[in-house]
């Protein structure tokens, strides 16, 4: 049990540090990536934090002790900055940087009354203390062991207000994006809603672990394997930020975005429908799997938000559906001649960008 206990502490930190160092070495100019290798390297710190507390050597603990609060506070906006970077722009991400002042502040308040407020061994004795149920005689250490309890109840706030914005984002992200493109695998992040039921069980679990587990060797091991499913978790964001892929178009300015002089546009909505058939049947652009919304409204002379505003009062549809009814129906019509053609095949031919792509395409046609 002690080594698997050291195996899960260890890694806990170690992984993070080294796809830290692996992101940051290859982000270039990515600020996406850069985010994400902060957040892991935020969360070495923290991990290794955790490692230096469960084996009990508070005398080096009681140095990093209150870097450890602030650090801890950055996980969530840390995740929440990485998904914001994918989705908005550079100039309108700057607004959020406030996510981290809880953590500064509540960092900033713990070196006050830890560092100050106690003397050395009132520092020892409270670090090997605090989990395991004492009464506290010293008001200074009472008024530290209520602002743990704060930083606490702010943790558990911290996981309920991101656990909602991590549903409402790329809800929002996913109906922008099939405005845009014709395949959206590369850029969706849909899969994050999925990723946040097991994080935030996993976090809260670990949460209420701390708060009501009283601290003996015995029993500390189910607090220690939450602490390393949230590190693991942390891992296969930073893992998934390796192939995840931000749109050159900046989404988040499209429902911004007018109709540009759209009271001097010569092509009337019916004509421009028309025009937009035309083009696709004559020339079959839905079979480039990179085709985009832009780029169609370049060829055929108008602007995106107005071409997006015609293909959803005139076909009922967003852009993404709209292009993909015409390669489910090319593949149909190839699929007669070459009845053999697989799957892996009909995605090239058709324009798909997967064969998940695909299949959603076919489901949705067929359910039309």
């Amino acid at each position: 049990m002690d080594h698997l206990k050291l195996t899960l502490l260890v890694s806990s930190f170690i992984i993070p540090l080294i796809l830290a160092i692996t992101l940051f070495v290859s982000s270039k100019n990515n600020l996406s990536k850069k985010i994400m290798g902060f957040g892991l390297l935020n969360a070495f710190f923290v991990f290794l934090a955790n490692y230096i507390y469960f084996y009990k050597l508070f005398e080096t603990y009681s140095y990093v002790h209150s870097l450890h609060i602030a650090t801890v506070l950055w996980i969530f906006p840390s995740i929440y900055l990485y998904i914001k970077s994918i989705v908005e722009s550079e100039k309108q991400l700057k607004k959020e940087f406030w996510h981290f002042l809880p953590g500064f502040v509540f960092g900033i308040t713990s070196a006050i009354l830890f560092g100050l407020l106690l003397s050395h061994d009132e520092k020892i004795y409270y670090l090997s203390n605090y989990r395991s149920g004492v009464q506290f005689e010293s008001q200074n250490i009472k008024m530290v062991s209520v602002f743990r309890s704060t930083d606490v109840l702010l943790i558990v706030g911290q996981v309920i207000y991101y656990s909602v914005k991590f549903i409402q984002i790329p809800n929002k992200y996913q109906l922008e994006l099939n405005e845009e493109y014709s395949n959206i695998e590369n850029f969706s992040i849909n899969w994050l809603k999925w990723f946040n039921v097991s994080f935030v069980s996993i976090g809260l679990l670990c949460v209420s672990f701390y708060m009501f587990n009283p601290f003996h060797e015995k029993n500390d091991f189910f607090l220690i394997l939450f602490l390393f499913s949230i590190s693991a978790f942390i891992w296969v964001l930073g893992i998934w930020s390796f192939k995840q892929k931000k749109p050159e178009v900046v989404l988040d300015s499209i429902q911004e975005l007018s109709a540009e002089n759209s009271d001097s546009l010569k092509i009337k909505e019916e004509e421009l429908a028309k025009s937009l058939m035309a083009y696709f049947e004559k020339e079959k652009p839905y079979l480039q799997p990179d085709l985009t919304l832009t780029t169609v409204s370049k060829v055929i002379g108008t602007n995106r938000t107005y071409l997006s505003a015609v293909i959803n009062s005139n076909f009922g549809v967003n852009f993404n559906v709209f292009v993909n009814q015409f390669r489910v129906r090319y593949i149909e019509d190839y699929l007669k001649q070459y009845p053999k053609t697989t799957k892996e095949e009909l995605v090239d031919i058709g324009g798909f960008g997967s064969i998940s792509s695909l299949k959603r395409a076919m489901k949705k046609v067929d359910n039309n």
